[in-house]
């Protein structure tokens, strides 16, 4: 019973370890990155930092998007806005991050 369960694992190994590619990866933070940049709506959006990745229980992950506002009575001033992007739903949602700074 022991080797069968050690013959077990060893087959799901392999499985395992191709969950989760470094392809896959950069597909997902280029997905994250283009859905954050749409919902911030701002002119010049542009990613700043590195993608926060919360664990798959929660699915997420953050981003940092800074560029201008659109409107006019705000005068092209800088934004920046905090992303948080489900990678099972595909969807982001970002509020106003004004005193955050990417170093």
């Amino acid at each position: 019973m022991k080797q069968l369960a050690t013959a077990f694992a060893l087959v799901l190994m392999p499985a395992a370890a191709l969950a989760s590619t470094g392809a896959e990866w950069q597909r997902s933070n280029s997905d994250a990155s283009r859905a954050c940049r749409k919902a911030a709506d701002l002119r010049e959006a542009t990613v700043v930092g590195s993608p926060i990745v919360f664990p798959d229980d929660s699915a997420r992950t953050a981003l940092l998007v800074t560029g201008r506002w659109r409107p006019a009575h705000m005068k092209g001033a800088r934004a920046t806005m905090l992303c948080l992007y489900d990678r099972r739903s595909r969807r982001a949602e970002v509020q106003e991050a004004g005193g955050w700074t990417v170093r």
